[in-house]
């Protein structure tokens, strides 16, 4: 039987032609540093441009996800990703490869099962990044609506952060439980990880500017929606409800 790598990468893709050569390069030099076994693995979902191929030519696994939507694309990564400790990041150079070190420093020992980044924290934001006011403090207020449903479990300031460590044992029983195929896939792991008891952590990490268009807040008015998606699932999918 072969044998599973220490750490899975995975990056769900859309058009990120420009951008996946150099998050590819990054996560490889900061993962041979630290002597593990890994993949990585970049999930297409239906991209127009060569994304693919780039990814393929810079040795990662490609897996399709024929079904259009970000959460769908971290649903089939998560569902690829072979290693005891799995990684969501992004394909957009939008977060630095090295701060993979931090998520470790946490889940890597028996301290938690979910480490999950935050972008809300400002010395660490880029001046050019995607993190207006509006997202800023949507993040923050969507974040302590779920830390209000599950008091005392856990510390959130931001929901929307893909840059995520989670244990293979721990996603195992989250994983049948994934459905949202949107961009209101982020707090649903979330949610669903309190829900069955485990430990969820929140750490800083640095935040840039991504390469090429954002596909979920390219606007204000789609910021606002975006929103609005994910108070809803808040909401109906807090801790009172199965």
């Amino acid at each position: 039987m072969e044998e599973r790598p220490f750490i899975s990468i995975v990056l769900p893709a859309y058009n990120e032609e420009d951008a996946i050569g150099m998050v590819l390069e990054e996560f490889r030099d900061v993962l041979k540093s630290l002597n593990v076994s890994y993949e990585i693995v970049v999930v297409d979902n239906n991209s127009t441009d060569k994304t693919a191929e780039v990814a393929e030519r810079y040795g990662a696994k490609v897996a399709k996800e024929i079904k259009q939507g970000y959460g769908y694309a971290c649903i089939r990564g998560l569902r690829e990703a072979k290693g005891k400790i799995v990684v969501l990041s992004e394909a957009d150079n939008s977060f630095v490869a090295k701060d993979l070190k931090k998520l470790l420093a946490y889940v890597e020992e028996d301290d938690v099962d979910m480490v999950l980044g935050t972008r809300t924290t400002l010395e660490l934001v880029e001046k050019d990044a995607k993190m207006g006011w509006l997202l800023h403090w949507g993040n923050v207020f969507l974040a302590k609506l779920i830390q209000v449903q599950f008091w005392g479990r856990c510390r959130l300031t931001d929901v929307g952060c893909t840059f995520r460590a989670i244990k293979r044992e721990a996603l195992q029983k989250i994983i049948h439980n994934l459905r949202v195929g949107g961009p209101a896939f982020s707090p649903e792991m979330i949610i669903w990880c309190l829900k069955k008891g485990l430990r969820v952590i929140e750490i800083p990490v640095r935040y840039r500017r991504r390469i090429g268009e954002s596909k979920i807040t390219a606007d204000i008015r789609k910021s606002i929606k975006v929103g609005l998606m994910m108070l809803k699932l808040i909401i109906t999918q807090g801790f009172w409800r199965d």
